[in-house]
């Protein structure tokens, strides 16, 4: 399969990094109707987000930037920053997105074949499951929104395109038929962002020093700390065997998931934890307090959402 340079779509450039605002609000169209999947952007910054099945949306920006909306089939919105904390969006216009790519000859684009992966799963198999088969190469079950970071700061996007994560070979993949497919070249983007059926956003960052070959999650990012999630997914082929009186191994194949945990201090190396409350609470010597009095709040299973929960509240 060959890969190609990210295509060449709506860019929003790095300026200066300034102060952010909490930003809220909600989008519709001319008929009072929300507008799912909107993107929405800071004019200056690479700051963005999509709004969620009711329209609702919420970032940080600089006040001293505008709200730049998108839609595909919608006209473009831009709204300035006065009252952040209740903006409320109209879009209008029926028309293809202004984002929709013009497919001349100085971009790179080249159609892939639908069997874009080995083990004969296609790219028009998400989300409809396969028989014999458990797990998923894919980390959504259907194809989703999302946006990249370009190594520049810039944002990548386009309204006309959804993507997918390949766990195994760690590529970033985006489509505009759900047919075919292109693999977004690694060196392009230092990572994205993708938006499940509830927009809630997965963040996946290139960090070198945890898996110089995929991206990793990041479960939570401040000041003191980052959290990290490796997640590695590999192929196990169908091993049943009988004799006749007794079996074992399993008759389907399988997408088996591992995932690594990290910790990394501002300014330090990552830090392999384990999802147990004993190595996290090791993980966290300088705020020993802190997290004693987070689990005695927190009861629950120690899991993606806890450990992203802990991040956020010692990074306050």
């Amino acid at each position: 399969m060959k890969k190609i340079f990210f295509f060449a779509l709506i860019t929003i450039s790095k300026l200066s990094f300034g102060q952010t605002v909490a930003v809220n609000g909600t989008i519709t169209d001319s008929k009072g109707k929300p507008v799912p999947f909107a993107f929405v952007s800071d004019s200056q910054h690479p700051y963005a987000t999509y709004s969620d099945p009711n329209g609702t949306f919420s970032l940080q920006a600089d006040p001293a930037s505008k709200l730049i909306i998108t839609a595909n089939f919608h006209n473009e919105v831009k709204v300035n920053l006065q009252n952040p904390t209740n903006i409320k969006v109209v879009m209008t216009g029926d028309s293809v997105s202004n984002n929709a790519p013009a497919e001349t000859s100085n971009v790179n684009f080249f159609k892939m074949d639908d069997n874009i992966v080995d083990h004969n799963v296609s790219v028009n198999r998400i989300g409809t499951g396969q028989e014999g088969l458990h797990g998923s190469r894919f980390l959504f079950s259907d194809w989703v929104h999302g946006f990249g970071i370009t190594p520049k700061d810039s944002i990548k996007q386009s309204d006309v395109y959804l993507f997918n994560y390949d766990k195994v070979a760690g590529n970033l993949i985006f489509t505009r038929t759900k047919k075919t497919a292109m693999i977004v070249v690694k060196e392009e983007i230092k990572g994205f962002t993708l938006f499940d059926e509830n927009a809630q956003p997965y963040v996946f960052e290139s960090v070198e020093s945890i898996n110089p070959k995929k991206y990793v999650q990041v479960l939570s990012s401040g000041k003191k700390y980052k959290i990290y999630k490796d997640l590695g997914t590999t192929f196990i082929k169908a091993s049943f065997t009988t004799n006749g009186i007794t079996s074992s191994g399993n008759n389907y194949d399988e997408y088996k998931d591992e995932a690594v945990y990290y910790i990394v201090k501002a300014g330090g190396q990552p830090q392999k934890v384990e999802l147990k409350s004993k190595a996290i609470k090791a993980a966290f010597p300088t705020d020993a307090d802190k997290v004693k009095k987070f689990f005695s709040d927190n009861e629950g299973d120690i899991d993606d959402n806890y450990l992203k929960a802990l991040g956020d509240y010692l990074n306050q």
